[in-house]
């Protein structure tokens, strides 16, 4: 009877720790199985289009980027062809931590300018742009920094002063 109880014991445990690996799993995968452009960025190329020149720089995570290349032939400060840029460890860094993940108005700024971004494309989504799926800082509202040139309700577009 002893033997039942303690391999009882032992199935409900890795049925407990089997479980948190599964969350966990579930977790982790998450961002990458659902969708990760939303239509209103799509909708958004078309003020991009309208409203800036071609091989316009933009702040983006690399799924923006990608996006924003693909179909408008603007620049992303990550995605498309970024892993042949130099720097692009330190960039994707930088772009996730400094831009997304400032602590202030004025890292974001001063790391924007760092890469050439005209614009920063602040999407109504986790953003990766190397290292971790994150929300972007709310660091953009800084007038004397950023200007809010567009927003349909899924993303802002500000232009970098």
């Amino acid at each position: 009877m002893r033997e039942f109880a303690l391999a009882g014991l032992l199935l409900v445990g890795v049925a407990y720790f089997a479980y948190g690996d599964l969350h966990d799993a579930d977790t982790q995968a998450r961002p990458w199985m659902s969708t990760i452009i939303l239509p209103n960025e799509v909708a958004a190329l078309d003020w991009v289009v309208k409203n800036t020149q071609e091989r316009t720089v933009f702040a983006t995570d690399i799924f923006g980027g990608e996006m924003m290349m693909g179909h408008a032939l603007r620049e992303g400060t990550v995605g498309g062809d970024w892993a042949i840029i130099p720097n692009v460890v330190q960039r994707m860094n930088d772009v996730q931590y400094k831009i997304y993940g400032a602590s202030d108005s004025a890292q974001a700024h001063e790391y924007a300018k760092k890469y050439g971004a005209k614009y920063v494309w602040v999407p109504k989504r986790m953003i990766f742009a190397g290292y971790e799926w994150k929300l972007p800082a709310a660091v953009f509202d800084d007038a004397s920094l950023f200007k809010r040139v567009f927003d349909n309700g899924g993303v802002s577009v500000y232009e970098v002063l």
